[in-house]
């Protein structure tokens, strides 16, 4: 399990990127982590590999101090999109996933299987299978400096699945990506999670596959924990406005006293706006259908990252007092 309590992290320009998050993440947890860009996501996955030191507070990482946690076991396994290249991941030997360009991809995965100490059986058909999933079959002879973006992504996430991490952290890992892609690769860490034996962190943009991937958020802004705790409720929070789009053969019906923030008519369609806390889609689309020759009609949720872009816009942040810190579990 992962727990920090008041963790900071200063740099040397006096910038804060992390000021007093306390959270705890148990075994087996798919945990999304979701902010702005310089919200402190990425410095925040680096304190708990390791990579950074922290500046005050606490932080324990199945048991160990990240910054000095000694080699035993390789736990860690971590895909940065935005960096997939940068050499510090190597150079700090931490047991994070590294693909060296001059090599093919099946070296590569045979010298990972040689570092991690896996028995060549293991590590061929763990390869293989990997390959398999990730369409990656046909490209275990390529170079890695000759693979496309999407390509190196989906080989670094199948260099990190097969020592088997007892955390995989991915940073932006849909960078590239196609869609086929992005379904076989949520659809093994939702496996992954759902076993129980990995926990998986993921800092993403792509705010559809994180509703794939994550039940539980942990939204930051500025460097601090705004929220903790599931995705439903924090949609829940914040629902927003829905909409409600109908076309009809003839005139379209009269929205009536429904509580409505606002409507369009125009020729033969009707689009209106309306909070879905206080009046169900069911109920307003049932009295709408009734009164007209209705030809279409569809009707739309406000998607999370419309709710989080919201959010940050307003600056409320007003959730309850459990939905912040170790108390939010």
């Amino acid at each position: 399990m992962i727990v920090m309590k008041e963790l900071e992290k200063t740099f040397q320009n006096g910038v804060t990127a992390v000021d007093g998050v306390s959270l705890h993440i148990a075994k087996g947890e798919a945990v999304g982590l979701i902010g702005a860009n310089g919200a402190g996501k990425t410095t925040l996955v680096k304190l708990i590999c390791g990579l950074y030191r922290e500046s005050g507070g606490f932080i324990r990482a199945f048991g160990e101090k990240p910054s000095e946690r000694k080699h035993t076991r390789p736990y860690i396994g971590m895909v940065t999109g935005s960096q997939i290249t940068d050499s510090y991941i190597h150079d700090f030997g931490r047991g994070v996933s590294f693909l060296y360009d001059d090599m093919t991809l099946s070296l590569n995965m045979q010298l990972i299987g040689n570092i991690y100490s896996l028995p060549k059986k293991l590590c061929k058909e763990r390869t293989e299978e990997l390959a398999a999933r990730l369409e990656l079959s046909g490209f275990m002879h390529y170079r890695v400096g000759q693979l496309s973006l999407g390509q190196r992504m989906k080989a670094e996430i199948a260099a990190c699945l097969l020592f088997s991490p007892e955390l995989l952290i991915l940073d932006e890992p849909f960078i590239g990506v196609d869609v086929t892609a992005k379904q076989t690769i949520c659809d093994i860490l939702r496996k992954l999670a759902a076993a129980g034996n990995t926990t998986v962190i993921l800092t993403t943009h792509d705010m559809a596959e994180l509703e794939r991937i994550c039940p539980r958020v942990v939204l930051l802004d500025k460097g601090r924990l705004v929220y903790n705790g599931s995705l439903d409720r924090l949609k829940r929070s914040h629902l927003g406005l829905s909409s409600l789009h109908l076309r009809s053969a003839g005139m379209p019906p009269d929205p009536g006293d429904y509580p409505i923030e606002r409507y369009i008519l125009e020729n033969h369609e009707l689009r209106l706006y309306y909070d879905a806390s206080h009046i169900g889609s069911k109920e307003i689309a049932g009295s709408l259908i009734k009164g007209a020759d209705v030809s279409d009609i569809l009707i739309e949720k406000p998607t999370i990252e419309q709710i989080v872009k919201k959010i940050y816009k307003e600056g409320n942040y007003e959730f309850g007092k459990h939905d912040r810190g170790i108390g939010a579990l």
